[in-house]
C-alpha cells in the first residue's frame, strides 16, 4: 500500500503555510515499493541530537518499509562517488538547507519546521548544544571531594549549589546529550514519523505501534508546528542513568514525546542552599525561625525567619552569583520543605494571616520576602527571574501585595488534579491559577507532586486544555518508585503520554486520541480497556475507601473481560500483562477489605467548643476538657484488662481533631524512652502510642509519640517507603511523672477537606454521622523485648500488629 499522510505535526497545532495537507508531489518518493528512493542528509558536523534524529528517521523508515535509507554528511553528498536518489531529508540545518532558504529562525522550547519542494524535505528547529560553565562536578563523588570545595572558595560562603552539584544527572554519555539541549530537529523528525502513523505509548519495544507500508511518498507540506506549553518537564527519566535499560527505554521514550528540560528552571526550595548547611547553622543562627525561645537548628529543613535581613541580603547576594555564574535564566527562593509555621520573634509573629486557613497563612509573609529579592534582583540583573513555588502555607495569592514584581515566576503546586476531586476544590484551584497570573502578570508554572501514574487520562487532559493561556508549562514530577515510567509501565505510562501529547496540542480532542490509543495498543481488547480505565479514573477515590469491596470487584471483572478477549502471548495479551503488575495495589486493598468491618467499636467526639479553647499543648490534660477521659485501652489481642491502664479523649473544632492520652505506668520506675529526631524507625524500640486515622478520602496516617515527645508521622497509605514524606503537621507534647507512675500527651490534629496538598496534614472532611472516621489508638509499653511487652488497643486487632485496619474502631 502507498502511505498518504494526513499532515498534524507532533500534534495537530499551529500551523504556518500549509499546501494542501494530504498532497503529495507527482513523482518524489521517499520509498517505493520497498526500495529506498531517499537519501538523510545532514551537516559535516551534526549536533549529537541531529545525529540522534537522523538515525530515528532512518530506523524507524527501515520498520515501516523494510528499506533503509542512506545517512550521509553534506559533503558526502558533494562527492563525484556518492550514490544518488532522487529525494533527500535534511534533518537539521546545513549549508543545503540554508540554500533552499529554509532556517530554524524564530524557532523556540523545542519548536520545529517541515518544509519540502521537488526532492526535497526539510526536517529542522534550534538544536543548540548546552555548554556547561562555572563550577560544577561531574558526577556525584566529584562534586563532593573537589567541586564543593571550589564552589566555597570561589563564594567565600557555605552555601548549597543547585546547577552545579547536580549538573552531571543531566548528561548522557550514550547519546551524548544532555537534557538542556535544544532538541528541535529532533521534534522535527518524530513529528513526521508521527504522521506516518507510529505511536510510542509506552517506554520499551512493547510500547511502540509502527505500521507497514512498502511506499512512502514525498509530502507537499510547509508546516511549522509551536508546542501550546513552552516548558514541558516530565521528570521520569534521569539523564545520567541511562545505562540502565529501563532507564534508557524511558529517555529515549521521553524524546520522543517532545518533552524539554530547559537550563535553570528545575529547582525547588531554594532557600535550603542557603540554610541547610551546618557551617551557616553554627555561624548564623538569626537565619532561622525563632520557637518557644530558640533558633530551630536541628531538623533538615530548618524554617526560616524571613525578617532577617542578614538572611535576606545572603540570599540575594546568593542569587546574583548564580546568575553571574551560571547564566541560569531563573533562581528559586521558594522556602525549604514544610514551611509551615511562622518564626516567633518580635518582627514575624503577627505576620501570620491565621483567618485565610492553612493555604494562606503565611502568603503575606513568604510572598513579601519573594517580591523584595525580586525587586532588587531587577535592578542588578533585568533580564533575569526570580521563582517560587505557591505550596502548603503560602499557596494562596498575598492579600497584602496588589502587584508582584514582574521579573517573579509563580509555580502553581498541584494546580490540576491526579484525580476526580469535588466541584469547589477544582474551582478553587483553576480560580486560583488565574488569581496568580494576574498577580505577576507572567504566565505560571505548574508543579505536580506526586506526578501520579493512575489511568485518568481524560482528568490530566482538560486540567491541560483550562490551564492553556494561564500556564507557560509544568513540572511533572513522577517520584522514581511511585509512578515513574520504569516502575511498572504498562500500568503509569497512559497519564505521561496524555500530559505530552496535550502539552504540545491542549486543543486535541481528548475521545478521539483515546479512541485510537485503545484501538492501536489494546487491538481486540480496545472496547473493554476502553470501559475499565473509564471506570477506574471516575471511581478512583471512591476504591480507596474501606467500604469499596463492591465496586473494586467491578472493576477488576471488566479488566478480566478485557484479558478474556487477547491472546495471551500476543503483543496486546502482553501489554495488559503489563498493566495488571499495576493492580497489585487495588486487589491488596480489595483483599483488605473485602469481609468488611464487623463489631468495632464506637468512639463519639467530644465537641465542648469553649473548653477546647482553652487547650494549652503541653502534655500535662489539666484544662476542663480532659477533666473525664472515656475512653480506654484493653490487650491487644484478647480485649482484656491490661496492668497498665491507658485513657484517652478526642474532641473536634476548627478542622482540628484534639487527643489527649493519660498512660499509666509504675511508679518510682523510669520510662523507657529517648528524645529522637522525627521518623526516627528506633521510636519502636521504647515506649509510644500511635494514633491511627482513617478518613473518608484517605487510608490510612499514623501519629506516634514517646513520653519524651518524639514523632513519627507517616502516610502508610503510601507505603513505608514514601509515608514519612507526609507531615501532619500536628502540634503535640508530652508530659511525663515517672514518680507518680504515668505520661501523658495532648495533640492538636488539623485536618483539611481539599486533597489539594496531600504531603501536609490529614485529607478529610470533618467526622461526622454521615462521614465518619475509622481510627485506633495502640499503646507500646516494653520493658525487656522477650518477657515483659504489653500491647493496647482501644479496637483490639486480634493480631501481634496494630496495623489492621478492618478493626479500627468508629469515629463519629
Amino acid at each position: 500500500m502507498c502511505k498518504k499522510m494526513k499532515w498534524v505535526g507532533l500534534v495537530s497545532m499551529m500551523l504556518v503555510g500549509v499546501l494542501s495537507p494530504s498532497t503529495v508531489f507527482a513523482d518524489g518518493y521517499i520509498v517505493r515499493n520497498g526500495q529506498p528512493m531517499a537519501e538523510i542528509v545532514t551537516a559535516d558536523e551534526p549536533a549529537s541530537s541531529v545525529q540522534l534524529a537522523a538515525a530515528e528517521l532512518q530506523e524507524y523508515i527501515r520498520k515501516i518499509s523494510g528499506a533503509t535509507l542512506p545517512l550521509r554528511t553534506g559533503t558526502e553528498i558533494g562527492s563525484e562517488t556518492a550514490e544518488t536518489l532522487p529525494v533527500r531529508i535534511y534533518v537539521g540545518a546545513s549549508r543545503h538547507t540554508e540554500q533552499l532558504d529554509v532556517s530554524a529562525e524564530g524557532l523556540e522550547w523545542g519548536a520545529y519546521r517541515m518544509h519540502s519542494g521537488d526532492g526535497w524535505l526539510v526536517l529542522i528547529g534550534d538544536d543548540t548544544v548546552f555548554t556547561p560553565r562555572g563550577i560544577y562536578g561531574k558526577n556525584r563523588g566529584h562534586w563532593r571531594n573537589e567541586g564543593q570545595k571550589e564552589w566555597d572558595e570561589a563564594t567565600g560562603a557555605y552555601w548549597g549549589n543547585p546547577v552545579g552539584s547536580k549538573l552531571w544527572q543531566n548528561y548522557n554519555s550514550e547519546f551524548d546529550l544532555w537534557s538542556y539541549d535544544e532538541k528541535g530537529s529532533l521534534n522535527a523528525v518524530y513529528g513526521f514519523l508521527y504522521n506516518l502513523g507510529v505511536r510510542w505509548y509506552m517506554a520499551g519495544d512493547l510500547g511502540e505501534v509502527v505500521p507497514e507500508e512498502s511506499t512512502i511518498e514525498l509530502p507537499e507540506v510547509d508546516q511549522t508546528v509551536r508546542p501550546d506549553f513552552d516548558i514541558r518537564m516530565v521528570n521520569y527519566a534521569r539523564y545520567s542513568l541511562g545505562s540502565n535499560p529501563a532507564w534508557r527505554d524511558t529517555i529515549i521514550w521521553s524524546l520522543r514525546q517532545g518533552v524539554n528540560k530547559p537550563f535553570g528552571w528545575h529547582s525547588h526550595h531554594g532557600i535550603a542552599n542557603i540554610t541547610r548547611r551546618e557551617e551557616v547553622r553554627e555561624n548564623h543562627p538569626e537565619f532561622f525561625a525563632l520557637y518557644s525561645g530558640q533558633r530551630e537548628l536541628e531538623q533538615r529543613t530548618a524554617a526560616a525567619c524571613l525578617s532577617s535581613e542578614a538572611l535576606f541580603e545572603e540570599n540575594l547576594r546568593f542569587v546574583r552569583f548564580l546568575f553571574d555564574m551560571y547564566d541560569v535564566p531563573v533562581v528559586d527562593v521558594m522556602p525549604d520543605d514544610g514551611f509551615s509555621s511562622i518564626c516567633q520573634c518580635d518582627l514575624c509573629r503577627d505576620k501570620a494571616t491565621r483567618e485565610r486557613g492553612r493555604r494562606g497563612l503565611l502568603s503575606d509573609y513568604v510572598w513579601d520576602y519573594v517580591n523584595r529579592i525580586a525587586i532588587e534582583v531587577a535592578k542588578s540583573h533585568p533580564d533575569k527571574y526570580i521563582k517560587c513555588g505557591a505550596y502548603s502555607t503560602y499557596w494562596l495569592p498575598p492579600e497584602n501585595i496588589e502587584q508582584l514584581s514582574d521579573n517573579i515566576i509563580v509555580y502553581l503546586v498541584n494546580a490540576r488534579r491526579r484525580y476526580n476531586i469535588d466541584e469547589w476544590d477544582l474551582e478553587m484551584r483553576r480560580q486560583t491559577a488565574k488569581e496568580w497570573q494576574k498577580l505577576t502578570g507572567n504566565p505560571i508554572l505548574t508543579f505536580q507532586n506526586p506526578g501520579g501514574g493512575n489511568n485518568t487520562p481524560r482528568i490530566f487532559a482538560e486540567d491541560i486544555q483550562y490551564l492553556k493561556g494561564i500556564a507557560m508549562g509544568e513540572d511533572l514530577w513522577a517520584p522514581w518508585g511511585s509512578g515513574s515510567l520504569a516502575n511498572r509501565p504498562g500500568f503509569h505510562h497512559l497519564n505521561y503520554y496524555i500530559s505530552s501529547r496535550f502539552q504540545w496540542d491542549a486543543d486535541q480532542d481528548i475521545d478521539e486520541v483515546l479512541e485510537e490509543y485503545y484501538h492501536l495498543f489494546y487491538g481486540p481488547a480496545a472496547g473493554e480497556m476502553a470501559a475499565f480505565i473509564d471506570f477506574y479514573e471516575t471511581n478512583l477515590r471512591d476504591m480507596k475507601r474501606i467500604d469499596a469491596a463492591p465496586m473494586i470487584e467491578e472493576a477488576l471483572a471488566m479488566f478480566d473481560a478485557a484479558k478474556n478477549q487477547v491472546d495471551p502471548e500476543s503483543v496486546y495479551g502482553q501489554r495488559l500483562a503489563l498493566f495488571e503488575e499495576g493492580l497489585d495495589g487495588l486487589k491488596g486493598h480489595y483483599d483488605r477489605i473485602k469481609d468488611g468491618r464487623v463489631g468495632v467499636p464506637t468512639y463519639t467526639l467530644g465537641r465542648e467548643a469553649e473548653k477546647m479553647e482553652e487547650i494549652v499543648i503541653d502534655g500535662k490534660l489539666d484544662e476542663p476538657f480532659w477533666n473525664e477521659l472515656p475512653g480506654s485501652l484493653t490487650e491487644l489481642q484478647t480485649g482484656e484488662d491490661v496492668v497498665y491502664p491507658t485513657k484517652f479523649k478526642i474532641g473536634v473544632k476548627d478542622n482540628h481533631l484534639y487527643v489527649g492520652i493519660l498512660c499509666r505506668d509504675k511508679p518510682g520506675e523510669p520510662l523507657n524512652a529517648t528524645e529522637l529526631p522525627r521518623n526516627d524507625f528506633a521510636l519502636w524500640q521504647g515506649d509510644v502510642v500511635e494514633i491511627l486515622l482513617e478518613t473518608p478520602e484517605h487510608s490510612y496516617y499514623q501519629i506516634a509519640v514517646n513520653p519524651v515527645g518524639s514523632l513519627a508521622d507517616l502516610d502508610r497509605g503510601a507505603g513505608l517507603a514514601y509515608g514519612p514524606r507526609w507531615d501532619s503537621q500536628a502540634e503535640i507534647a508530652a508530659h511525663a511523672n515517672e514518680d507518680a507512675g504515668y505520661w501523658s500527651l495532648e495533640a492538636r490534629i488539623p485536618f483539611t477537606p481539599s486533597s489539594q496538598d496531600p504531603l501536609h496534614e490529614v485529607v478529610g472532611p470533618a467526622p461526622s454521622a454521615d462521614q465518619p472516621w475509622h481510627f485506633n489508638i495502640c499503646r507500646q509499653r516494653i520493658r525487656d523485648q522477650e518477657t515483659e511487652t504489653e500491647l493496647s488497643a482501644f479496637s483490639p486487632t486480634g493480631e501481634k500488629g496494630f496495623h489492621n485496619i478492618l478493626k479500627f474502631g468508629k469515629l463519629e
